[in-house]
């Protein structure tokens, strides 16, 4: 007896969408509009159109907390290296670094090289500067410490309260705001990953559905089925849009063109000192995204709003951004 498997022990949703969470999407969705007329003209497959509709609800849902964790992680970085590069750098050539303040500060009580100054920063202002960037945070930390011992220096004690510390308590946030969007989009792609298989089980249920339908004129089991999906060439991950259109009253989205190779659009905002967040996908070959009820502006302050385009590769970069202030 072989150990080979037949074709019909396979299941090539899943076998296709193997690291390519986009080709998954793609896949549900346009088997939902080939499902549509062929459900009309036979209501037994009304379960499957069911089926899937509602495998589509799920997977839209764990895709986007997947994009929001990704752009969120990916905005957390700058944030944290910028806090930190800001300890070095100058504003501009008239002003002081917030090292240079703070190293005027301890020289205006104790010599540089003096015992005193040797204990504040151990390696100069290396002792801040250098290392990973938990030690770097660390040794900021350490640094106010060090400071707020010196009782009989009050011009240290307050350097300290007023500076040192709220500035490694803000990095150390930072810091922990990055950590926890990694882990978060960790935990995104494993739960995708979970509707992945099972999306891929559905779609293969839909095609036993199909089959039996279509038992006599197998040849039509292909027309709810996405072949050129299934078995077309790997597509590239489509350019940007090229302009952007923002209709507040109807909080819609919206370009010119699709860019080559897109099939749909996603809508993407970002408030003020907020992280980047997907907040809708288009219909095939839309030219617009409207905005769900449930994403609300806070009056006055200002969104950056963009859209992206996306195929089953996978997502392009942000198209043209306009600003605008909610009302």
């Amino acid at each position: 007896m072989s150990d080979t498997l037949s074709k019909y022990a396979g299941n090539q949703f899943d076998t296709v969408t193997v690291d390519s969470f986009p080709l998954m999407g793609e896949i549900l969705l346009a088997t939902q509009a080939l499902l549509v007329p062929a459900a009309l003209a036979h209501p037994t497959l009304v379960p499957a159109q069911t089926a899937i509709n509602s495998a589509i609800t799920t997977w839209n849902v764990g895709e986007t907390a997947l994009a929001n964790a990704e752009a969120a992680q990916l905005s957390s970085t700058p944030a944290l290296n910028d806090k930190l590069a800001s300890l070095t750098r100058k504003p501009d050539i008239d002003t002081n670094s917030v090292l240079d303040t703070w190293e005027i500060a301890i020289l205006g009580v104790a010599a540089k090289g003096s015992t005193l100054y040797k204990l504040l920063l151990p390696y100069g202002r290396e002792t801040l500067t250098t290392g990973t960037l938990d030690e770097q945070i660390d040794a900021i930390r350490d640094f106010g410490v060090r400071l707020s011992n010196q009782a009989t220096k009050p011009t240290l004690v307050s350097l300290a309260s007023t500076q040192v510390t709220p500035f490694a308590v803000a990095a150390r946030a930072l810091r922990t705001t990055q950590s926890n969007a990694k882990a978060n989009v960790g935990n995104a792609r494993i739960n995708l990953e979970i509707l992945r298989k099972t999306s891929a089980a559905e779609l293969y249920a839909m095609v036993g559905d199909t089959i039996r339908v279509f038992k006599s004129t197998a040849a039509l089991v292909d027309s709810v089925i996405p072949v050129h999906l299934l078995r077309g060439p790997a597509q590239a991950v489509p350019a940007a849009p090229l302009t952007t259109l923002w209709t507040p009253a109807t909080h819609t989205l919206s370009t010119t063109a699709l860019p080559d190779g897109a099939t749909r659009l996603e809508a993407w905002r970002q408030g003020e000192g907020g992280a980047p967040e997907r907040l809708a996908v288009g219909d095939t070959d839309e030219l617009s995204v409207q905005i769900p009820a449930i994403f609300t502006f806070d009056g006055g302050k200002v969104y950056d709003l963009w859209l992206e385009a996306r195929n089953s590769k996978g997502t392009s970069g942000p198209g043209p951004k306009t600003t605008w202030t909610a009302p």
